[in-house]
């Protein structure tokens, strides 16, 4: 599964953020769940983002304008998406699964009852390729199995034919504005 990082997948790790920090530090037990996931995509050979990491578990203090900046531009630039939703997605979570939706990225579902969340979140199956893991979230086997699905998702994506997405399509069209001239 595992090669050089420039043909390795880039997978975007989604988990709550706001709801796991008590006094202005991240609960431990849940930056070590958040971890094991980082961890185990790593040792496959993803490339992951995390916001949690990019904001430094809460310290950086990023203003809110720069955690969108980033957060879409990795979900945008990434092969895959893996969601730790649990009971239901968090607010941040749930608007991470929203726009990967949008985009159409391959995106694995890590929950304890898929049947217990959402319509909106059960349908998306039928936009995007989509993999449920149910358990819980901090079993070694639901991290081996949502982290293998994540990088084959994340693999097989980077691998197709996104011929629509590419540069030269967009040269080859000449999409020009008429600058006001009708």
């Amino acid at each position: 599964m595992s090669g050089s990082l420039v043909h390795s997948p880039k997978v975007f790790l989604a988990a709550p953020f706001g709801n796991y920090v008590r006094e202005d530090v991240f609960l431990p037990e849940r930056k070590a769940e958040i971890l094991s996931y980082h961890t185990r995509l790593s040792e496959l050979g993803a490339s992951v983002f995390s916001s949690h990491m990019n904001e430094e578990w809460g310290a950086a203090g990023l203003p809110p304008e720069d955690c969108m900046r980033d957060d879409l531009r990795a979900l945008h630039a990434s092969d895959s998406l893996c969601a730790l939703v649990g009971d239901e997605p968090s607010a941040g979570v749930a608007f991470e699964l929203g726009y990967a939706a949008s985009i159409r990225r391959p995106t694995v579902l890590v929950t304890t009852s898929f049947g217990s969340l959402s319509s909106m979140l059960r349908g998306m199956g039928t936009l995007l390729e989509l993999e449920v893991v149910e358990g819980d979230l901090g079993s070694p086997a639901v991290v081996e199995k949502a982290c293998s699905l994540a990088f084959d998702l994340g693999a097989k994506y980077r691998q197709s034919d996104r011929f629509w997405e590419s540069a030269e399509v967009e040269r080859a069209l000449k999409f020009r504005s008429l600058g006001g001239v009708q």
